[in-house]
Order: C-alpha cells, then structure tokens, then sequence
C-alpha cells in the first residue's frame, strides 16, 4: 500500500469513526423521543381530536415524528453507504476510486441532513412562544411581537436549510465551517427563545403569590424540585440551554476545520438540539393533554384542551384557533380528558338526578293510589 493510499485509508476511517459517534447520540434520543412521540398519539387517539387546538398540537406531533424520522433516516443511510461502497465494493481503479463512488452516493443524504434540524427548531420554538401566549393571554401588546418572533424565526431557519442544501449540492457534500447566515439563524433563534422563556419568567416575578402558593413550603423539597424543573422545561429553559451551547460552538466552528474538534463537538451538539426540540415539544404536548402544564397551575390558567360535557346536548364549546388559554370559570366535566375533580362533579350531580327521578315517581304514585 502506497503511503496516499494509506492516507487516505486514515481519512476515511476517520469519516466512518466520527460518523458513527454521531450515529449512536442519534439512535439514543430518538429511541426516547419515539417512547414519547407514542405515549403522546395513544393519548389522541384515546381522547379524540375535537378541537382545533387538539387538531393543530395532533399535527405539531406528527410534524415531529416525521421530521425526527428524517434525520435518523439520513444519519443511518450515509453511514451505511458510506461503509458499504468505500470499503465494501471493491472497484479496479483503486481505493481513490471507491471514496469518490462513495461521496457520490451518499450526497443525496448529505445535502438533505440541514432540513430536520432547521424544521425543528421551527417547532420547539413556536412552541415556547405558544406557552409564553397563553401566560400573558391577558395582553394585547405582547401577541403582536410574539407573532413577528414566530415569523422571523421560521424565515431564517427556512432560508439556512435552503442555502446549506444549496452549498452541500456544489461541494458535493463536503462543507467545513459554518456560514454567516448558519451563525445569524443560531443567535436569532437562540434570542427568541430567550426572550419568549424571558417574558415567562417576567410573569412569575409579577406574580409572586402564585409563585408562592405553587412552591408552596408544606411541600416536600423533592416535590418541589419536581415542579421547577416541570416549569423549567416548559417555558423552554432546557430547550434553551441547548440552543446556547449550540450557538456558542455553531460560532467557533465558523473557520474550524473538517473532523477538528470544535466541529465535532458542534456535530454533536447539533444532533442534541435537534432531537431535544421534538422532545420537548412532545413533552409540552403530554402534560397539556393529561392536564399536567406546569404553567397553567403555577398560573392558573385555564388552556383549551378539554371539551365541555354541552357538546352531548349540541352545544360544543367553540374555541379561537388563536386564542391558546382559557380563563374565567372552569368548565364543569371534560370528555375523557377531565381530572378527578370534574368526575366527582359529574357523581354528584348524577345522584341528585337519580334521587329526584325517585321522588317523583314516588309522587305519581301516590296520586295514583289516591285516585
């Protein structure tokens, strides 16, 4: 073997090696992601869509499965091709010749691999700014700058996959570094995070008996605990987290180099954030459905899932598809999605009717004995 050969041997384990540590955080969160992703459509399907916003969150989830779907189709692909026709398909013309057949036939993955990642954080952050809505329903001045943060953060994650799609088609896959519109979407996303989870935050300082009641010091520390990280979670303080460390890096793999270790890391960290912010949005989604959001009982909030028992009588509750929370008085049953509190209403109210149906026949009776 002629030290070229052998060189380019090197290379392209390394191209196999940092491909597979990057395969195996794939597989690992989305294994978890799936478990979530299920839990989450066996709810739907046992509550049944009959709400817009049901049908929207139904549609934000499947939005997530397909999208994670996507990216693990894309990591499992190249890597396999990549093995199989560099090392595997012995060609005449050389080892040379095999790493060229095999860039060519993993660049259709490759230049697909910026689309999952830019969609998703399309998702986890509309979903922050979805929760910071319902916490400050109340205020009119703040849906306006909500919107415009959705609409610039869905413009500039657009346009990146498409340029980076652009990029990797006319390098034929390879791309070191990161552009001046990668670093641009990254800091831009990460600040509307950090603003919409910002906003949050302000609330619960204005609030401070509610904060109070919730963390209330009867309670058990574990307990606690439990419920600042429930809140940390939901107002996107995790989601958060993740988008920093992937902004921080995303900006000094700008002039790094191929396989260096800033880009690896950044590789890394991209494959995190990335099924992070499926995970998230399908745990929001969860604890909305089972009545378990954090922010509606640390806020009081009343959030559109449920359905009103009225909808048997024909008198189905109408909800604005803009209008995420609910306040005012709770409504007194819900259909397969009500808490223990709504059944005990619905008991009593069942025996007192049972109870009057038995007085009055008892009365009938009566006259009739009487006639």
């Amino acid at each position: 073997m002629s030290p070229e050969e052998s060189e380019l041997l090197s290379h392209l384990g390394t191209i196999i090696y940092y491909g597979i540590v990057v395969l195996i955080v794939d597989c690992t969160l989305y294994g978890f992601y799936l478990l979530a992703e299920f839990i989450a459509l066996y709810l739907f399907i046992k509550h049944g869509l009959r709400q817009r916003i049901q049908k929207l969150l139904f549609a934000c989830s499947l939005a997530t499965l397909a999208t994670a779907s996507w990216d693990f189709v894309n990591q499992c692909a190249s890597n396999l091709i990549q093995i199989k026709v560099s090392l595997m398909d012995s060609l005449d013309a050389g080892l040379q010749a095999q790493a060229d057949a095999a860039q060519r036939a993993v660049l259709p993955w490759v230049v697909m691999m910026a689309w999952p990642i830019n969609l998703n954080i399309i998702i986890g952050n509309t979903i922050v700014l979805w929760r910071t809505w319902a916490v400050w329903e109340g205020d009119m001045s703040i849906r306006p700058a909500l919107l415009t943060m959705a609409f610039v953060n869905a413009g500039l994650c657009l346009s990146d996959a498409i340029l980076n799609t652009i990029i990797r088609a006319q390098t034929n896959g390879v791309k070191s570094g990161n552009s001046t519109l990668d670093t641009v979407q990254m800091f831009v996303s990460l600040a509307i995070n950090g603003a919409a989870t910002g906003l949050i935050w302000v609330k619960a300082r204005r609030s401070p008996e509610l904060v109070s009641e919730y963390f209330g010091q009867e309670q058990k520390r574990s307990e606690r605990a439990e419920r600042m990280i429930l809140v940390l979670t939901e107002s996107g303080g995790v989601l958060l987290l993740f988008q920093l460390l992937y902004a921080i890096f995303g900006r000094l793999n700008v002039h790094a180099a191929q396989f260096s270790g800033v880009n690896v890391a950044w590789s890394v960290i991209a494959t995190m954030l990335n099924e992070i912010a499926v995970l998230y949005t399908v745990a929001v989604i969860i604890m909305a459905i089972v009545n378990r959001s954090a922010l509606d009982k640390l806020f009081k909030l009343k959030t559109a899932i449920n359905i009103s028992l009225s909808e048997k009588n024909g008198q189905t509750t109408k909800i604005s598809t803009l209008r995420f929370a609910e306040g005012g008085r709770p409504p007194t049953s819900s259909a397969g999605l009500g808490t223990s509190d709504d059944f005990e209403v619905i008991q009593e109210e069942s025996r007192d009717e049972g109870l009057a149906l038995h007085v009055i026949k008892q009365e009938v009776g009566d006259e009739d004995r009487l006639a």
